[in-house]
This record gives C-alpha cells, sequence and structure tokens, in this order.
C-alpha cells in the first residue's frame, strides 16, 4: 500500500512539474483571486447600496404619508372653522343651532357626528338628529378627551371608537374647540370618520413587512396598524429611541431597522415609519450572492478553458522542442526545431539547431578518428602476427640447416614463399576462406617436415563457404599453438583437425587436436583475461581482430579436456564473396 502512496505522489509531483500545468494553475489562480476580491468589494458596495435605497424607500414612504395626513387634517380643520364661525355669529339663535349642525353634516361626507357640549360636559345639541345620546355620559371624562387645548385652536384626539350615541360604533377622531354661543360657554365636538384615513395608514408597507404609525407630542402612540399585535404585547415600539430625534432617517442600534421620521406641524404628530433594514438586505443579498455564484461558476469553467488554452498555447512550443530533443537522445540528429511563436523560444530554437549542427560536426570527426584509430590498431595487431609467425618459421627452417635436411628446408622456403603471398594479398585486411584453408595447410606442411611426422593432419570444409570472406591469417596462430602446446609433448603421433560448417548466416571453424590438453586452472585465465592482453599474443590477436572487424557477436571460444585434447572455435559473419573479387 505504502509503495502505490509513493507511486501515486512521485507521478503526482512529476506532473506538477508540468510547464503547461503550472501554466493553467497560476493562471486559474490568480483569476480566481481576482474574482473573489470583486466579489468582495461589490458585496461591501451592495451592502451599503442597499442600507441607503432602503433608507430612502423608507423616508419617501414616511414623507408621503405625511403629506396625506396633513391634508386630511388640513381638510378636517377647514370644516371645523366653517362650523366655528357660523357658531360665533350674532345673528345665531339658539333654535338655529340643530339647523346649522344639520346642514354642515349633511354638507361634509367625512363628519360622523356634530355637538356641542355644556359645562357639564352633556351634549346640549347634536346632529345628525336620528342619532340618541347615551344617558349620564360626560364628555370630559372619555380617555381620548383633552382637557387642556390651546387657545384658538382645534384639539385633535387620538382615533378611537365613537361612544357618544347608543348603537354607534364608528372609527372616529374627534375635533374640539371652545365656542360662545349666545354668551354661554360650550365645546365644539366634531367626530371625522377615520376609517379612510385607518385604511390608508393599514395598506402602507415599507418593503415586505414595514410599516407606518402616528405618534402625538408626548411620544405617544396616536395610531397603529397593528394595534391588536401591540395589545398582546407581541409587537412593541422602541418609542425612547424615537423621542428626542428630529426629522430624518436613522438605523436602530441593533442595526435591524430603519426608522423615518416626519411631523404633521398643524397637530405636533410625527409619522413613523419602520422598515426591517436586515430581511431586505438579506433577501437581496441571497439572491445576489445565488446569482453570483452561478456567474462565478459560469466564469471559473471560462478561466479554465482560457487558462489550458493559454498554458497550451504558451508550452507547446516547449514541448515540441522536448520532443525533438528526446528524438535525438536516439542518434536521429537530422530533426531541427523551427518554432517562431515567441521571440525567447525562437532564439532558443536557433541556439539548439547551432548546437545540433556542431554536434554532428563532432560526430562526423570522432567517427573519422575512429575508423583511422580502428585501422592502426589492425596494422598494429597484424604487425605483431607477421613476426611472431616468421620466428617461428625461420627457426624451424634453420633448424633442418643445421642437421643437413636440405630437402627439407627448401621445400619449407617454398611453403614459406606460399605464406608470405597469402598474408600479402595485395594489401587487402580480407581474404576468401579457400585462401586461408591454403595458408594453413601450408603452415602445417612447413611443421610436419619439422617434426618428421610426429602428427597428421585433416581439413574438412563446407564447399558452399569457400568463396566467403574472412580476416586473413586467423587459424595459423591456433595451429601454432596445437603443436607447441599440446602435440610437441605426447609420445604417441598426434593429430590436428580442422573442420570448416555452414551455419545459416554464420560460419563454424573449429580446431581439433588430441594433445594433452589445457589446466582447468589456466582455462578460466584464458576465458577471463581473452580481452585483457594477459594471454598468448596468438589468442589475443585473432580474437580482437574478429570483434573489431564483425563486432561482439564473433571470436573465439576455447574448449578442453586434459589427456584428451583441445577444440578452438571460431565464429565468423558469413559474408559472400561477389565474382568477379574472387582469386584463383
Amino acid at each position: 500500500m505504502s509503495q502505490i502512496i509513493k507511486k501515486t505522489s512521485k507521478t503526482l509531483i512529476e506532473k506538477f512539474k508540468s510547464l503547461r500545468i503550472i501554466l493553467a494553475l497560476s493562471l486559474a489562480v490568480i483569476s480566481i483571486l481576482t474574482i473573489l476580491l470583486f466579489a468582495g468589494f461589490f458585496s461591501v458596495t451592495f451592502k451599503e447600496t442597499l442600507i441607503n435605497t432602503a433608507k430612502t424607500t423608507t423616508q419617501q414612504s414616511v414623507v408621503q404619508s405625511t403629506i396625506t395626513l396633513a391634508n386630511e387634517i388640513d381638510n378636517m380643520t377647514g370644516m371645523a372653522y366653517g362650523i366655528l364661525d357660523e357658531l360665533k355669529s350674532s345673528s345665531l339663535q339658539k333654535d338655529g343651532i340643530a339647523d346649522l349642525l344639520g346642514v354642515s353634516y349633511r354638507l361634509n361626507r367625512n363628519i360622523v357626528s356634530i355637538g356641542l357640549i355644556n359645562a357639564d360636559g352633556q351634549i346640549v345639541d347634536y346632529a345628525p338628529s336620528q342619532y340618541i345620546p347615551k344617558k349620564e355620559l360626560k364628555i370630559y371624562e372619555q380617555d381620548w378627551f383633552q382637557e387642556d387645548w390651546p387657545p384658538n385652536k382645534f384639539s385633535f384626539s387620538a382615533p378611537h371608537v365613537q361612544n357618544l350615541f347608543e348603537k354607534n360604533d364608528h372609527w372616529v377622531l374627534s375635533v374640539t374647540a371652545p365656542v360662545i354661543v349666545d354668551k354661554e360657554e360650550y365645546l365644539l365636538l366634531i367626530d371625522f370618520n377615520f376609517n379612510s384615513l385607518g385604511n390608508y395608514f393599514d395598506k402602507i408597507s415599507i418593503g415586505k413587512r414595514g410599516y407606518s404609525f402616528i405618534v402625538n407630542s408626548q411620544n405617544a402612540i396616536v395610531y397603529h396598524p397593528q394595534q391588536q399585535t401591540r395589545q398582546t404585547n407581541a409587537k412593541e415600539e422602541n418609542l425612547d429611541f424615537i423621542a428626542d430625534k428630529l426629522d430624518g432617517v436613522y438605523i436602530t442600534p441593533n442595526k435591524k431597522n430603519t426608522i423615518a421620521i416626519a411631523s404633521v406641524s398643524s397637530t405636533g404628530w410625527k409619522v413613523i415609519g419602520v422598515s426591517y433594514l436586515q430581511e431586505s438586505i438579506k433577501e437581496a443579498m441571497e439572491e445576489v450572492q445565488r446569482y453570483m455564484l452561478w456567474v462565478f461558476f459560469a466564469i471559473i469553467s471560462l478561466i479554465v478553458l482560457i487558462s489550458i488554452g493559454v498554458s497550451k498555447y504558451i508550452a507547446q512550443p516547449i514541448t515540441n522542442m522536448v520532443k525533438v530533443m528526446q528524438n535525438s537522445d536516439g542518434d536521429q540528429f537530422d530533426i531541427y526545431t523551427d518554432e517562431t511563436r515567441f521571440t525567447e523560444i525562437q532564439q532558443l530554437s536557433g541556439s539548439y539547431n547551432h548546437l545540433i549542427d556542431h554536434v554532428k560536426m563532432l560526430m562526423l570527426q570522432v567517427k573519422e578518428e575512429q575508423e583511422e584509430l580502428r585501422k592502426s590498431e589492425m596494422n598494429v595487431l597484424q604487425a605483431q602476427i607477421n613476426p611472431h609467425f616468421l620466428y617461428n618459421t625461420l627457426e624451424s627452417i634453420l633448424w633442418m640447416s643445421e642437421r643437413g635436411n636440405n630437402e627439407g628446408a627448401s621445400e619449407m622456403v617454398a611453403a614459406l614463399g606460399k605464406l608470405l603471398r597469402i598474408s600479402l594479398s595485395k594489401g587487402n585486411d580480407f581474404i576468401s576462406l579457400r585462401q586461408e584453408l591454403a595458408h594453413a595447410e601450408s603452415y602445417l606442411t612447413i611443421q610436419q617436415i619439422r617434426y618428421k611426422n610426429q602428427f597428421q593432419y585433416s581439413i574438412e570444409v563446407d564447399d558452399t563457404v569457400l568463396d566467403c570472406l574472412t580476416v586473413k591469417i586467423i587459424l595459423q596462430p591456433f595451429l601454432e599453438n596445437a603443436l607447441y602446446h599440446g602435440i610437441e609433448r605426447m609420445i604417441d603421433e598426434g593429430h590436428i583437425a580442422i573442420k570448416v560448417f555452414d551455419k545459416q548466416d554464420k560460419i563454424l571453424i573449429q580446431i581439433i587436436d588430441d594433445g594433452i590438453g589445457i589446466l582447468p586452472e589456466t582455462l578460466k585465465e584464458i576465458e577471463a583475461w581473452k580481452n585483457s592482453g594477459k594471454i598468448g599474443i596468438g589468442i589475443r590477436n585473432v580474437h580482437q581482430r574478429i570483434q573489431i572487424y564483425f563486432g561482439k557477436d564473433f571470436g573465439v571460444e576455447v574448449k578442453s579436456e586434459m589427456d584428451e585434447g583441445t577444440t578452438i572455435s571460431v565464429w565468423l559473419p558469413k559474408i559472400v564473396r561477389e565474382e568477379e573479387q574472387r582469386e584463383e
């Protein structure tokens, strides 16, 4: 499990190192942060705008309500002054008071009733005449009655249910003023229908749940559209907050409500407007947030797509150059880059192309130097073989001459000449396998003369490979080792066999002797030191020459058993010689 986690983590880290991924993530993060900052700034600004809008809306509603209330009060005051002036007329007699009140009632549809109240609080005259006053009812003892009123001005009561007459429960606003009729003091009482004005305030809506109500100069509520709720103590108004406030717009200390105040100068009343600030802001903000959330997701999706596109557009030239460089790792130096999208990339592309040209030039130079080195090594190896061979051959001729075997020495000289002719081979490094076998046979002939027929030899070859090419002088060193280290130490006559096999695309040459063999320790050293140069010149030179020319798949193998003999296997590639190049 830990290995899987490590592997996954490593894969993710490698992906995040990609220039394309880094560019895409950077653009996306910067864009998202910008959007979030803008959204935060917009939210604060929008909230302030909502607060100002709520304050303006509340104030406008209250001002409009105040104008309406003032107009109604002015109308009531005008009607009341007209009636009051008629009552003060010197020509009016007591018996004409009822007629005046009746006419005034009929001419003003908003008047519910008109009456004259004596000093005892009893109704003296009234209209309409069909009303029946309640017995033992004193006006001055009513809750709505204001005992002190300003001179020459009307006093306005709070809206109340009329209770002066039997079977009459109109919602009225009582207007009172003192009047002297026929030198007697009376109180003029006019009850105006308050239903229309009450319905107006009931229908006022500031926002979804906002409302307006009226207070008098003593900061007592004159009318409230939610009067029943107030009576059950389910709703309490913060009258202390508005007690000392002038006309204007305010926000409550708890930041929940907006309060607007406007005064009615004729009565000293104030119209108070209340709007639920937090609710209106919350609803608007939630709606805007929902909208902004959709817009945010849409913009984020667009930003992601744009970031991916832009990062791909920027990183593509670098990605193309990386692919070219990876191909160069596989020795494909003929592919150049041609990226011109950006100035910096264009400069980098030009520098890389120049580097490729320089590398190709160096590789060609190294190749030429290696070829020269290989030829020099071949010449050195060939020079090592020739002195070695000549030394041994001349030693044999000298040995025979000293013993007076002139015929044998002459035959050996003739054989030596044939060997040298094949060795020179007009300066060619390769000869046919036929020539190489002839060279080996000449060598064995020389050695047979020298060793006085102490050994016999045989050559078996597949005729299909005689004209194939081989490196020259590769058999003679092994024949020499077979004689000096194997056959020479035997008491009985020895035998050396040369066998050549056709192995499809390869040629196998085996030199087999029945000598004393090679010690196991020496055989291991030969395998270990075959390329180190710590064994004899012959085996090393042949093995290295074959591998220099044909590669590591070819070369020399040695097998030996003590008292049974040694087998040398030489592997060569099957290179067929062209007909016109063959030599007889």
